[in-house]
């Protein structure tokens, strides 16, 4: 709007200034002129002088301001104005502004004066001459403000939604686990009076309702602030053969191979050992699952100059690209492979990530389709625990 206003006043200037030179041109040729001019005074040096009064009287005259009107009519401009004579030592007469002006030279043969105009009502010509596109503006204005309140409107029933889903899965979990540790505990009375491969069924089967509803109720309480990490002295080592000897029966069920490379030189670190066994113990778990042939795991642990690295690599069925970057979303699952035949809430992954960012470290991942992925976890190093 501001450049529009700017450019409506520069072409008023331009029309205003052709046209009192054109009315100048006009009067010049008149007889009356060639009578004013004969009544100049003519000084010693040969130059013509003519008083400011008989020329401001001159000027305005019926005949002359005829001239003036009819010029400023030619270029479309008919509102009112304010015209008279300024010297050009800047002393005015008629008029206290001289926003615009042309030389009289043609009139006096002088260039001591000049024809001033004054527009008094010039801004409400700039206003009706940019009404369409005022009113265009205005009409967009209140267009994306409607849009904005409806947006904020519509984002805040969103998120009040969201609010009571997440109160209702929390309520729901809680709700859960008191007939889960029921079901354990039963299950291992009856475990101790009956050995029936049902009561392990069952009892297997708990445990892992069990941990998944643990899980959501963890990342509840992440999610809100309300968890915070220890700060234990980790040996990352130790960590992730702990997590491997804890998946031994389903690395013995799906044959896995697992080497685990050991580059840290006895590095510890620093955070929660609980979660941060659960973090590997999740990705491993996914390469044992997502697998087509037999599992080969490799395990790398590095020591570097201002963190650590586990990197975790398979030969699993891979990770599209598109994927990939909805990987770490909540209770977002894969579409590579039979994945829905895998039990989980799609929280797995979600769950490493948040854990990694309390530690105040990072997870990527490289993957390509029926080749394998690769995980990489970053955690800040210890110095004084190197």
């Amino acid at each position: 709007m501001q450049k529009s206003t700017a450019l409506v006043e520069a072409q008023f200037d331009q029309k205003v200034s052709m046209a009192l030179c054109m009315a100048v041109d006009k009067i010049s040729l008149t007889e009356e002129t060639n009578e004013f001019k004969s009544r100049c005074s003519t000084a010693s040096d040969g130059k013509k002088s003519c008083c400011s009064e008989e020329l401001s009287t001159f000027i305005q005259r019926d005949d002359v301001k005829g001239l003036v009107a009819s010029s400023l009519n030619y270029y479309d401009i008919d509102m009112p104005y304010e015209m008279g004579v300024a010297e050009c030592n800047g002393s005015v007469q008629k008029t206290e502004k001289i926003p615009y002006s042309c030389s009289l030279t043609p009139v006096t043969d002088t260039e001591s004066h000049q024809l001033a105009v004054n527009f008094p009502n010039k801004k409400e010509y700039v206003f009706e001459e940019m009404g369409v596109m005022l009113g265009s503006s205005v009409l967009i204005l209140l267009l994306i403000a409607i849009l904005v309140i409806y947006g904020n409107y519509y984002l805040i029933k969103q998120q009040r939604i969201s609010e009571r889903n997440k109160e209702f899965f929390n309520h729901m979990a809680h709700e859960f686990k008191t007939p889960l540790t029921n079901i354990g505990l039963a299950s291992s009375m009856l475990n101790k009076k009956i050995d029936s491969p049902l009561v392990d069924i069952i009892a297997k089967e708990n445990q892992q309702l069990n941990e998944q509803v643990n899980r959501v109720l963890t990342m509840a309480s992440i999610e809100s602030g309300q968890y915070v990490i220890s700060n234990d002295r980790i040996d990352l080592t130790k960590t992730v053969k702990d997590v491997v000897n804890n998946l031994s029966i389903l690395i013995e069920d799906k044959k896995a191979l697992i080497k685990i490379i050991d580059n840290s030189d006895g590095m510890m670190v620093l955070g929660d050992s609980f979660h941060l066994s659960n973090a590997i113990k999740n990705i491993v778990d996914n390469s044992l699952k997502y697998s087509e042939d037999i599992p080969e795991i490799s395990i790398t642990i590095d020591k570097l100059k201002d963190k650590a690295k586990i990197r975790i690599e398979d030969n699993g069925i891979g990770i599209s690209e598109k994927n990939q970057k909805l990987l770490f979303e909540k209770f977002y699952r894969c579409t590579e492979g039979d994945t829905y035949s895998t039990k989980g809430f799609g929280l797995g992954l979600s769950y490493v990530k948040k854990i990694m960012e309390l530690h105040k470290g990072s997870i990527s991942v490289k993957s390509v389709l029926n080749q394998g992925t690769q995980f990489e976890l970053h955690l800040p190093n210890a110095p004084h625990y190197a």
